[in-house]
This record gives C-alpha cells, structure tokens and sequence, in this order.
C-alpha cells in the first residue's frame, strides 16, 4: 500500500498531466485521465460531461490554453483509498476569441481509482478576481 504522502504527490502530477494535455491539444491524454461521465462545473455552468460531448468540447477552438502554473501548493484530501479531492489556485493564459487574456482559478478535482489507475470524476473552477 502507497503511503499517503506518494498518492498526494501523484494526484498533484496527474493534475498537472490534465492541464498539460489541455495545452498540448492532445485529446487521448485527456480521454486517459478522465472518469466518463464526469460533471463539470464552472463558467459555463455545470455539466455531466460523456466521453463523445467531452470529444467534441475538446475538438473545438472556441478557447485554448497556451500555459499554466499553479499559483499555490495543491491541497490533497484522501476519502478513501479509492477518493480523493485535490484543489489549488491556478494562472493561465488563455486564448479566446482570438484574443490572448491571463486567467486565475481556484480549482477542484475529485479523483477515483478504477481498475488501479486515478481518473478525474469531477472538476470545478470558479475565476478569481484580478
């Protein structure tokens, strides 16, 4: 059994894996981190997302993130051996509209294991203030 400061620390590079696949516009890295359907909550509203929706969100260019770095040290709180909630300020640059803007989050994840490997099963942001 993974002590609980290993799994704190994979869950914060599975975080950072998922912004990166954002980043990198690469769809099956983010298809691999993701429990379907996973509820979304943010800007937009809120949403159970399924793997097809979550395929043609992701093919669209309404907004795209160019970089990202959290802005403070995650919070990791195991549930359970199989739950988990990790949550952190973030900042981006975001492109949208055609137009190159900063964005600075607050973020939360849940994440469950399923067959041995972490996915993500919620995720929320609410914009902070600049």
């Amino acid at each position: 059994m993974q002590s609980t400061e290993t799994v704190q620390k994979e869950l914060v590079g599975l975080e950072r894996k998922y912004w990166q696949a954002m980043v990198d516009h690469d769809l099956q890295a983010g298809i691999s981190l993701t429990d379907f359907p996973c509820i979304v909550a943010g800007p937009q509203g809120v949403r159970s997302v399924d793997q097809s929706t979550y395929e043609k969100m992701f093919s669209s260019h309404d907004e795209k993130i160019l970089r990202f770095d959290f802005h403070s040290a995650p919070e990791v709180r195991l549930l359970s051996d199989d739950t988990a909630i990790v949550a952190y300020e973030i900042n981006a640059t975001v492109v949208a509209g055609g137009k190159e803007a900063p964005m600075r989050g607050a973020d939360t994840s849940t994440w469950v294991k399923r067959n041995g490997a972490w996915k993500c099963a919620q995720h929320s942001e609410a914009i902070l203030r600049r």
